[in-house]
């Protein structure tokens, strides 16, 4: 979470890669909501296919830039020498890590169960995935 001229933000990914984030779905905003489930899928280098949920629903998607100093490196907050302007306004309570490509139904299914967990309110939160022929 990042505040400019206070207005909340979520500032997600590195170097030219990142994005800042301003509109969220309802009740899928972790800008405004107390508690939120949030998660980063970082996918493919130089591809915007990486993603962003919250709540269980999709957010955005953002390209993720390699770091040629450090590529293999992962942070939470602020990576910046202006480390105040990166400060997270929000703290974790459940953090995990996965290697490899999450499908949507595990993201939505992590979601779904974290959202439940957590008691947090949040519309329905379906696994199924519909394929139309």
């Amino acid at each position: 979470m990042h505040k400019n001229k206070n207005k909340f933000y979520l500032a997600i990914g590195y170097g030219s890669g990142h994005v800042f984030i301003e509109t969220f779905p309802s009740k899928a905003s972790p800008v405004t909501l107390n508690f939120s489930v949030l998660s980063a899928h970082y996918n493919t280098l130089q591809v915007n296919d990486s993603l962003v949920y919250c709540n269980g629903k999709y957010v955005a998607n953002f390209t993720v830039e390699s770091s040629a100093v450090n590529p293999n490196t992962f942070s939470i907050g602020s990576i910046s020498t202006n480390a105040p302007l990166y400060d997270s306004q929000k703290q974790i309570a459940h953090f995990s890590l996965h290697h490899g490509r999450l499908s949507r139904k595990d993201i939505l299914r992590m979601h779904k169960y974290l959202c439940e967990r957590y008691r947090i309110d949040h519309d329905p939160i379906s696994t199924y995935i519909y394929i139309y022929i």
